[in-house]
């Protein structure tokens, strides 16, 4: 790829925090995992943020997000918009779309 092909892509919630797990569902959605500090209430959570990456300014715009459960460890996100989670020894799928647990 040449520099000049380059494009750089922001997004429109400045979040700031430790970014741990990225990927792109079917749809072309861009699914971020982050640790996020949340200043006001002095307390850190871990987040699933949805963008969407259909856009004009180079800018993805959040759709939703989610709040992971403190109990709760990610192990991965499909591309089939299914969440893994491990907590007490036990696997959980969780999806996405239907915010249910299988």
């Amino acid at each position: 790829m040449n520099n000049k092909d380059e494009k750089k892509i922001a997004l429109n919630l400045d979040i700031k925090g430790a970014y741990y797990y990225c990927t792109f569902n079917l749809k072309g959605e861009f699914i971020l995992y982050s640790y996020f500090y949340f200043h006001s209430a002095f307390e850190d959570h871990d987040i699933i943020w949805i963008y969407s990456t259909q856009t004009k300014n180079n800018k993805w715009e959040c759709k939703r997000f989610y709040r992971i459960p403190e109990d709760y460890e990610l192990i991965s996100i499909s591309k089939y918009d299914k969440v893994y989670l491990f907590s007490n020894d036990y696997i959980y799928e969780w999806n996405i779309n239907t915010e249910k647990s299988v």
